[in-house]
């Protein structure tokens, strides 16, 4: 409890969601996105259950916003413990219809952000063991045709993620990475396709696997979590 915590991607799906179950649980939450209207109903939402939210509005994609919110977070709490590395986007194309523009911004959002919060991060997580969460995708391991630049930008988030549990856990800093099968949000959704279906995962479940992991006792470390609908439907 009272632990500051940073989520990116945090104005709506996963991201809103994880905040939501942090500020519940005691935590000071700060908020970052793109978009201020949906990061102020996040606030919202974290103020109702409990807890203390501050709005940072940046574009990941640029390197200086990453530095200025993790600079926030430490501003606003006072210092920083949990990051959690939500923001992504995805496209729906073949490799032969996917533009440079389109490549470079998955790439620069999946990836870039998360290496460069992270690494502005590191220094006020290893004061007292913080706890960095890479929200991933089975996609990471799977491959999805049309999805090639969404894929290939969470294999590498994947192995950075891998690379980085290892130089930093012996400073008593956890990392870990859940990698989230179908999730019942507006992300990667298709064109004229519908989701909600009752089988699928949805963005609580995400948020309530992060709280139940920093309850892991400090000598336990949880580098991976999968998680899979239950009962998908049958090919």
């Amino acid at each position: 409890r009272g632990a500051s915590a940073l989520v990116t991607g945090a104005g709506r799906g996963i991201g809103r969601a994880v905040a939501v179950a942090l500020g519940g649980g005691g935590a000071a939450v700060t908020l970052v996105a793109r978009t201020k209207s949906d990061l102020d109903e996040t606030a919202r939402q974290v103020k109702a259950a409990g807890g203390r939210a501050a709005v940072h509005v940046g574009d990941l994609r640029r390197p200086a916003d990453c530095e200025a919110a993790v600079a926030a977070a430490v501003a606003a709490h006072g210092g920083l413990r949990v990051v959690v590395n939500n923001a992504g986007i995805g496209s729906h194309a073949n490799v032969a219809d996917t533009g440079d523009d389109v490549w470079d911004d998955i790439l620069q959002t999946n990836l870039g952000a998360v290496f460069r919060v992270t690494r502005a991060a590191l220094p006020h997580l290893a004061k007292d063991g913080g706890h960095v969460f890479m929200i991933s995708s089975l996609a990471g391991r799977n491959a999805i045709a049309g999805m090639a630049a969404y894929c290939a930008s969470k294999a590498a988030l994947d192995h950075f993620a891998a690379c980085l549990m290892l130089e930093v856990r012996h400073q008593g800093v956890k990392v870990t990475t859940i990698a989230p099968g179908s999730v019942d949000t507006s992300f990667g959704r298709e064109p004229g396709k519908t989701r909600g279906a009752e089988w699928m995962l949805t963005a609580q479940d995400v948020a309530d696997a992060v709280v139940d992991l920093l309850a892991t006792r400090d000598a336990a470390h949880l580098s991976r979590v999968e998680m899979r609908p239950l009962r998908p439907p049958k090919a």
